[in-house]
């Protein structure tokens, strides 16, 4: 047998020692009180989840290698959670690294740790507390309105676990997931998306509107993101965060229209910017590449459509209220996705109510930034800076001057700047922000149950996304499937802040 595996077997007889035995000579005997997670040593907290504190809970068996400066190594096994009294080791003087690694899988009861460290052991008793790191995040979802456990739908099973107060998970770094929360009475189901981060709790609360919580953990072990997940009388989410993908790569800052071709996503910069769509990666927010459209500049573009075979981009930005050249831009796809360069056809417009061209910066109601296309039509809707309404025209697909009229309007309490329709025609989606300058809200107006194109008419629902300073302004949005959406938001200064160009995803399940 090798002198490292005698050691290995002999370690429990010679090497875990009495609090008050002596070491021999030429040893040391290591006293371990604790571990941290954290670089300036704190130890982790241990007792009861409260509610300023989270109490993680670790495997009752954690394995610790010590290898000295000469080669030999030893082992100690240790309860993470129940340092009551401390572990105690007798190790040669000298130089020596510990290290453990603990791996349990993507969804974890526990949390796993990594131990990595050294210690110079030159005294006959001395104290120690691991350093401890891990590529787990912890999601939890407090129990209250809810009518049970949540279910991760990417993994079809009932990942969380419970403590009294909460479902939890110990999730990898860097997975996705979408979770499908079931309310209790009046019963809902509706999904939010995550992202795990190492060393990262995020925290939900799903409350009814006017409610407050108790719980305010204190970030000790790990960073807190606390969520208030705000749910209106139907228990549908009025106030529902998205979940910040990625940051835009710089020559996507101004993105303000987005459009999906297959599973392809497709972005547009707006006004004074070159004439080029641009295909970015979801995941990373990288530019894919650039197509130029040799006959158009970009006056101000602001959004994107799809029909069946060509790509609609809307000429149709308008913040001073004085433009005459109104126009939307005709691609084909296929043309698009096979060069880089691209022609288009243009069908030219005109608001048959207005009649007021004056100069009118940010203070008239003929903007616009948003389209979609449905049943062989354009539909356009207004971003009114006077009355933070929006206003319904319908624009044929030909490429002739059209002069068309208000179908209907809706008071949006905000500035709509972008929509999308779902692929079977029955849900809308309409983006915008109240401009309330630091305290402004992204928001989401949802329509449903209409009858023809009378889209105002039918079932009308807003749900608030949050702050700019969290959302970017909010510019662009497309169906990514049945019921999840990408949102672009272009680069903006806010109080002294620069916030960076995101793209963020949302599931709107339930929120109809």
């Amino acid at each position: 047998m090798s002198r490292k595996l005698l050691l290995f077997f002999i370690i429990g007889l010679f090497f875990s020692c009495k609090e008050d035995e002596k070491p021999r000579s030429g040893y040391g005997i290591i006293s371990i009180s604790g571990i941290s997670l954290r670089a300036d040593g704190t130890p982790v907290n241990q007792g009861q989840t409260s509610e300023e504190n989270w109490i993680h809970k670790f495997e009752e068996t954690l394995s610790i290698v010590f290898e000295h400066e000469n080669g030999d190594t030893f082992q100690l096994t240790l309860d993470p959670n129940n340092f009551s009294k401390p572990y105690t080791i007798e190790l040669p003087l000298g130089s020596i690294n510990y290290s453990s690694n603990q791996q349990l899988g993507d969804f974890s009861e526990t949390l796993p740790l990594n131990l990595s460290g050294e210690v110079q052991l030159i005294q006959a008793r001395q104290n120690l507390i691991l350093s401890a790191s891990t590529d787990y995040g912890l999601l939890t979802l407090a129990k209250s309105n809810l009518a049970g456990k949540p279910v991760v739908i990417s993994t079809n099973s009932n990942t969380f676990f419970e403590s009294v107060d909460f479902y939890y998970c110990y999730i990898k770094d860097g997975i996705k997931t979408s979770t499908e929360i079931s309310t209790s009475q009046p019963q809902n189901q509706f999904r939010i998306l995550h992202q795990s981060r190492a060393s990262q709790h995020d925290s939900k609360f799903i409350l009814k509107e006017g409610e407050t919580t108790s719980f305010e953990f204190n970030e000790i072990d790990f960073d807190i993101q606390e969520d208030k997940i705000i749910l209106d009388n139907e228990n549908k989410p009025i106030y529902l965060k998205p979940l910040i993908q990625v940051s835009l790569a710089q020559k996507m800052e101004e993105s303000s229209g987005l459009a999906r071709i297959g599973d392809r996503i497709f972005s547009i910069n707006d006004g004074g910017n070159e004439a080029k769509i641009q295909e970015l990666d979801p995941d990373t927010g990288e530019l894919v590449r650039e197509i130029l459209v040799l006959n158009a500049s970009n006056k101000d573009w602001e959004d994107m459509a799809t029909s069946a075979t060509h790509l609609y981009i809307g000429d149709f930005g308008n913040n001073y209220g004085t433009r005459k050249d109104l126009k939307i831009l005709k691609i084909p796809i296929s043309d698009l996705l096979q060069t880089n360069q691209v022609t288009a056809s243009i069908i030219p417009f005109s608001y048959q109510d207005q009649v007021d061209f004056s100069s009118k910066p940010n203070s008239n109601n003929y903007d616009c930034e948003s389209l979609f296309f449905l049943n062989g039509k354009l539909h356009l809707f207004t971003k009114n800076w006077e009355n933070n309404k929006t206003r319904h025209y319908i624009l044929e697909d030909k490429e002739e001057p059209q002069n068309i009229s208000s179908q209907e309007e809706l008071d949006t309490k905000g500035l709509i700047t972008g929509a999308d329709i779902s692929a079977d025609g029955k849900e809308i989606i309409l983006l915008g922000y109240d401009n309330s300058g630091l305290n402004s809200q992204s928001f989401i107006w949802l329509l449903s149950d209409f009858t023809g194109t009378g889209f105002f008419a039918g079932k009308k629902r807003k749900t608030v996304l949050g702050s700019l300073a969290i959302t970017s302004q909010t510019e662009g949005i497309v169906f990514k499937n049945e019921k999840e959406l990408v949102i672009s938001g272009e680069r903006i200064p806010l109080g002294g802040l620069v916030i960076p160009a995101q793209l963020s995803e949302l599931d709107v399940t339930g929120l109809f």
